[in-house]
């Protein structure tokens, strides 16, 4: 009978069966094994370790099962992954966010005769009816009365006093404010048409309300709310003013008209940054 020649693969095998199965004897056992080799012992020591660990968690009596309850070092481990997996999918939305913001910039502005110029918010003087920020740049930037101050795609005010390195900025929600804006779809559908209206600041001082469209009016929650006001500089026009937040039967006038509520896109009291539009001369 032929035998089946001796190859380093069967050898090696042959050491990793008999090292598993003398790895389920008792320790005493090995004192009845006779003398081996040290530079054999030196070759197979290590994975006999690795084999013998595999093999304890096989035997009877012995389970080693991932601990997940609560408390236990994987559970913790495994609450930690959640978070951080919660954490990336915020900063995910607020990329999205800052990516549409500078896509409907990029829309608005052919920035052909304008620079936008950046500009820190240093203060906010906390009055809600005279809302006023002061911004870290002035008339050594180009900076004027009159000029628009907007972050993103929204409109944030309007620069009302200059220095020569600061100015301040009315808010778009300062009381009695009253604008002519257009009214859109936020994904046009290139059949209707954006709605022209006038907005003034609610009472409270944080939102707007428009009480003239007929109760029909196709104007929807999400809709949003650009700026067409000739009062204002040429180049802010388009500018979000808002997002209409509510569109219901007027109150009083339920079967005539609707009454909308919009509010700004833009945390106006509390920005840091924001830019202001300064013509080339």
């Amino acid at each position: 009978m032929n035998r089946p020649p001796i190859t380093p693969k069967r050898v090696l095998i042959a050491i990793a069966v008999l090292l598993l199965l003398s790895s389920q004897l008792p320790t005493g056992a090995a004192t009845a094994i006779g003398s081996i080799p040290r530079s054999f012992v030196g070759f197979i020591s290590k994975p006999a370790s690795i084999l013998h660990r595999m093999s304890a968690t096989l035997r009877p009596g012995r389970t080693n099962a991932p601990d997940f309850t609560p408390g236990g070092e994987l559970a913790d481990q495994l609450a930690q992954a959640n978070v951080y997996i919660d954490t990336l999918e915020q900063e995910i939305l607020e990329l999205r966010d800052v990516s549409q913001s500078l896509a409907q910039i990029d829309a608005l502005l052919d920035l052909g005769g304008i620079r936008l110029i950046g500009a820190n918010v240093l203060g906010f003087n906390g009055d809600l009816e005279n809302p006023i920020i002061t911004i870290g740049v002035g008339e050594s930037s180009g900076l004027r009365e009159g000029l628009a101050v907007v972050w993103g795609a929204g409109l944030v005010g309007r620069v009302i006093s200059t220095s020569a390195q600061t100015a301040d900025v009315q808010l778009v929600t300062a009381a009695d404010t009253k604008l002519q804006v257009r009214i859109a779809q936020p994904v046009r559908d290139g059949v209707t048409e954006p709605l022209p209206a006038f907005i003034q600041v609610a009472d409270d001082g944080r939102s707007f309300i428009t009480e003239d469209f007929a109760v029909d009016a196709p104007v929807e929650v999400g809709d949003l709310v650009h700026l067409a006001d000739d009062s204002w500089q040429f180049r802010a026009r388009g500018f979000i003013v808002g997002v209409v937040t509510e569109a219901i039967d007027h109150p009083d006038r339920p079967y005539l008209n609707k009454y909308v509520v919009i509010r700004p896109t833009l945390p106006l009291p509390s920005l840091t940054r924001v830019a202001v539009l300064v013509p080339v001369d």
